[in-house]
């Protein structure tokens, strides 16, 4: 029996000093509200973002964690974020209405965990609306202080129930260097140039010439459809829009004075033509309309099934 007794020990031993390595490495008590075991927030951020949090529990009983980490010690965002809501036991027992907002700077991760209490309120799709559109700006800009704090602003403002505005400009989410080189921008617009030449040259000559309705609809489909394509490819790629919209008009003239020139020389005889080709602000150390509170006294049991939404920058 005594020896039966001493292999399940070291069973055990074993098992407990491979299996929870991952646990030990997570931060085993919470700092407070905010917890920036990566050292990346300003005293003041942390100040602010503190009495926020404070507020919304007085105010909603929600509790609201926001955590850095220097590494998610070889696991993905999803898995740290879970484990770490269910050590910590972020929000209410029985009401499940906590927040987890992780960051792992450099790993270049962000989480945004909800409680099952709150899915209702802040959805999947709201979480990730919050990382695309108000954290990740500022993180991919560098100021890790305003993405935190917008970030924790706009999951304040779903609890209470607020419209959110953010307190500073948030900056361009589009990254610069996934713009289209300039030869390549101008390859594209000669290409819808010929085809806007050929179609409205057609189109015009054809308006001058009884019996021609077969290039009238040829040359305003030829023309037409490159036409409104590059009015397209023109806003996205930031080009003045109405260079090939004058371009066509003028090309139509064209068809129309010198149409019957066109005929006789045979360019568009005959029966077929062939072309190659919401109101919740902060400022200062206010927190946006809450009154500041108790201090932290603690998560209280919450747990979470893995709703929310994650990203990267």
């Amino acid at each position: 029996m005594n020896r039966a007794r001493r292999i399940i020990l070291l069973v055990s031993c074993l098992l407990l000093a491979a299996a929870p390595s991952t646990w030990a490495a997570m931060p085993a008590t919470p700092q407070g509200w905010v917890s920036d075991f990566a050292g990346i927030m300003s005293n003041e951020t942390k100040a602010q973002i503190s009495d926020l949090c404070t507020s919304i529990e007085k105010a909603t009983g929600a509790e609201i964690a926001v955590v850095t980490v220097p590494s998610l010690e070889g696991m993905v965002v999803e898995e740290y974020a879970v484990k770490l809501f269910k050590e910590w036991g972020i929000g209410k027992k029985g009401k499940d209405n906590g927040v987890l907002f992780l960051i792992a700077p450099n790993e270049r991760k962000t989480r945004i965990e909800v409680g099952y209490g709150l899915e209702p309120v802040i959805t999947d799709g709201r979480a990730g609306d919050i990382i695309r559109e108000t954290v990740l700006p500022f993180f991919r800009a560098g100021d890790y202080d305003q993405g935190i704090l917008q970030g924790s602003m706009r999951i304040a403002a779903l609890i209470s129930g607020k419209d959110f505005v953010p307190s500073v400009p948030i900056p361009s989410s589009e990254p610069q260097t996934d713009a289209a080189p300039w030869p390549v921008k101008v390859g594209m617009i000669l290409f819808f140039a010929l085809f806007i030449t050929l179609g409205f040259l057609a189109l015009g000559s054809s308006l001058r010439r009884k019996g021609q309705s077969f290039f009238r609809i040829w040359g305003a489909g030829f023309g037409g459809i490159p036409l409104v394509m590059s009015i397209v490819f023109a806003l996205m790629m930031g080009f003045p829009v109405y260079i090939l919209p004058a371009w066509a008009l003028f090309m139509l003239v064209i068809g129309m004075r010198y149409g019957k020139k066109f005929a006789r020389s045979g360019l568009f005889s005959g029966g077929s033509f062939s072309a190659g080709g919401r109101t919740y602000s902060s400022s200062g150390s206010s927190s946006g309309g809450f009154s500041g509170g108790s201090s932290f006294g603690g998560f209280s049991g919450g747990s979470s099934g893995g709703g929310g939404a994650s990203g990267s920058w």
